[in-house]
């Protein structure tokens, strides 16, 4: 008898890879490829439908949540021209999550990296701590999540539980703090659709100062250990990657020039464009880095299903005015920018803890507080938010970098959100937020 059930994996892959094929034809052609765009919102509708019965318990509540949310904002039932539009809007994200699995996939098997691993594995316990935090920053700034696996590889076999516990907080704080610079990162994505390109890049500029700030206050007052020379070798172990870093940045920031992308356009199409010149000069790892993506689209359906539920939510509601008119009900005027731009990272943080997914409230804070409804530079907001989401994923049970990270680590999770992680991520919410705010009434 034929079986179904081992069909249903290799389908939704084949959806999938239709909705992130006809995201690249819609980036690069633009409106001349609506029907290949329509057939891409068909393809990844068929995923979802083939995804909804193997989510995950947190997945299925986080998307409960969303569902009551949009029920509450939107003031009618979206017709089917909306919903087209709407699936065409969200197409570019179905597209990111597997690009960056391509991404990650690759650079695992990227000498440079593996060298940056080995000299990290050979830090003294002393030094590790901050070589973890900057190679997670450096590392996690392109391949996010993936920095995680190749510095827990770079522990020592036999290392107790306590080197495991800070090699682990120093990786999540240096890989979730990279959003605040980063544009690879989910977080950007989601902000630039409430901020214009110009501003959305001066606020990534901005989070390059906040993530040296937060390193140079939370490396010494972290690590008992901290010295010059321990952080001097550190840094040594990160020469092999810092120049593809800047080459890979330097690209995607030029196609976003030059060709006009927003940031996530660009990303979409330029790395698997980086990825094809590896596959041409190691081509015996292409069948490896193939696998391996293909397996991290299947484990990653859920965070691509909560992601373009939000940005649904979120485009729905924007267009519809909906969170302004809540606002409204509440406060009528534009916002104090001091507001705005101190409850978007503290309150993203906050709602964190208690187990409330940063895509949910950052779409909310955003919608609310950008297109002029708070006296709120939008750079600075941006820059708000994304301190809100490394602040974020730093502090919650719920967050999949945390999960990731002590699943990897062999570290309890509850003891990565309940330590020293907890008042450093509340700290660089409410301290970053303060001082956003002042720089906001200086501009």
């Amino acid at each position: 008898m034929f079986e179904i059930r081992p069909m249903v994996n290799p389908t939704r892959l084949v959806l999938l890879c239709s909705a992130w094929l006809a995201t690249l034809i819609q980036v690069v052609f633009g409106s001349a490829s609506h029907l290949w765009v329509d057939i891409g919102v068909i393809g990844f509708a068929g995923f979802v439908i083939l995804t909804l019965p193997r989510l995950r318990r947190d997945t299925v509540l986080i998307l409960l949540v969303l569902v009551v949310v949009g029920w509450f904002l939107l003031d009618h039932r979206p017709t089917a021209d909306e919903w087209w539009a709407a699936g065409r809007y969200v197409l570019i994200f179905t597209a990111l999550l597997p690009t960056m699995a391509l991404v990650r996939a690759t650079a695992s098997t990227m000498p440079s990296v593996r060298r940056t691993q080995q000299s990290l594995a050979q830090l003294p316990a002393s030094a590790s701590a901050s070589g973890f935090h900057l190679a997670a920053n450096i590392l996690g700034s392109v391949i996010n999540t993936g920095s995680l696996a190749i510095l827990s590889a770079a522990v020592p076999p036999d290392a107790n539980a306590e080197r495991r516990r800070l090699a682990a907080e120093s990786a999540l704080r240096g890989m979730v703090t990279a959003a605040a610079w980063s544009p690879f990162f989910v977080a950007f994505a989601i902000g630039q659709t409430f901020t214009d390109k110009a501003n959305s890049w001066i606020g990534l500029g901005i989070g390059a100062v906040t993530t040296i700030l937060f390193a140079l206050v939370s490396l010494p007052l972290l690590n008992k250990d901290f010295s010059i020379a321990r952080l001097s070798s550190a840094l040594g172990c990160l020469k092999p990657v810092t120049m593809r870093l800047v080459i890979v940045l330097g690209m995607v920031l030029a196609a976003a020039l030059i060709f006009d992308f927003t940031a996530l356009s660009a990303v979409v199409v330029v790395m698997p464009l980086l990825v094809a010149v590896q596959f041409f000069r190691h081509p015996g790892n292409i069948s490896t880095i193939l696998s391996e993506t293909k397996n991290s689209m299947i484990t990653t359906a859920d965070d691509i299903l909560i992601i373009t539920m939000a940005m649904l939510i979120g485009y729905f509601a924007t267009r519809t005015g909906a969170f302004s008119a809540l606002i409204a009900s509440f406060y009528d005027g534009v916002i104090p920018g001091y507001v705005a731009i101190v409850l978007t990272p503290l309150g993203m943080m906050l709602a964190s803890v208690v187990g409330v997914h940063p895509v949910i409230s950052s779409t909310a804070m955003l919608a609310v507080f950008s297109g002029g409804h708070a006296d709120a530079h939008p750079a600075l907001l941006m820059q708000a938010h994304l301190i809100g989401w490394g602040a974020g994923t730093m502090s919650s049970v719920a967050s999949l970098s945390v999960i990731t990270c002590a699943n990897l680590f062999k570290v309890p999770s509850r003891q990565l959100v309940l330590g020293p992680n907890l008042w450093a991520a509340l700290a660089y919410a409410l301290v970053g937020g303060i001082i956003l705010s002042v720089v906001n009434l200086l501009v």
